[in-house]
């Protein structure tokens, strides 16, 4: 049986910079068709290849990540991005930009999404949340914004509230957050974990799809594998 799998939300899920076939959603879709991706972590080397429960389980996987999206944009296109689909799961990444522009607090951006999961389950669309990744304060100061006055250790406090929010919601949820931290922290040099102290390089990229694919196979039996 066939799964459909929409995955809605901002940049990273868009995978800017680079072209979107070097997004962790490319990166998936590629993995569960049977391809493998190495990439590095730290000293180490990684490779992601097809897990036991695509073998038997078609996947059709549809990016729908929009560069700069808030949770209030990902509300204003969720009936012609998600629902009209009719997938079988979505998953919201989504958080850093509602706290980079200030439009919402961590309370309000999470109200946001508990809304869309609603939305979803209504129409009995499976939804999980991923816990927005931490920037690196430094290098965004430098690289992303630059001059605008944004406080990027006040996004990063964001970024753990609306975490810990999602954590408690009694939903799915792929914690992204801290399993990008933990990876992160196995480099010494952060040029190798961000292009611009937000967006994650290729090989970040590469870790995420794997956590997605960890984060399917511990929780089969939820989302009906």
């Amino acid at each position: 049986m066939k799964q459909k799998v929409i995955f809605i939300g901002n940049s990273i899920v868009a995978g800017y910079p680079w072209n979107k076939g070097k997004s962790f959603v490319s990166v998936l879709r590629r993995a569960l068709k049977g391809e493998e991706t190495a990439f590095s972590c730290g000293d180490a080397e990684a490779v992601i290849g097809q897990p036991d429960f695509a073998k038997n389980t078609g996947f059709d996987i549809i990016n729908k990540g929009v560069n700069g999206d808030t949770t209030a944009g990902i509300a204003g296109r969720f009936e012609a991005d998600v629902l009209a689909g009719d997938p079988d799961c979505v998953y919201f990444m989504t958080g850093t930009n509602d706290f980079i522009y200030r439009d919402a607090t961590p309370e309000k951006a999470f109200a946001n999404l508990q809304e869309l999961a609603e939305a979803a389950e209504a129409r009995g669309i499976t939804p999980i949340y991923m816990t927005p990744l931490f920037v690196d304060a430094g290098k965004a100061e430098c690289m992303w914004m630059s001059g605008f006055g944004i406080s990027y250790d006040a996004v990063n406090r964001d970024v753990n509230d609306f975490s810990e929010l999602i954590r408690s919601s009694g939903r799915l949820y792929a914690d992204m957050n801290r399993a990008f931290d933990e990876y992160a922290k196995a480099f010494d040099d952060i040029d190798l974990v961000y292009f611009d102290g937000v967006h994650p390089m290729p090989d970040g990229h590469a870790f995420m799809a794997g956590e997605v694919i960890r984060f399917i196979d511990e929780n089969r039996n939820a989302l009906g594998l």
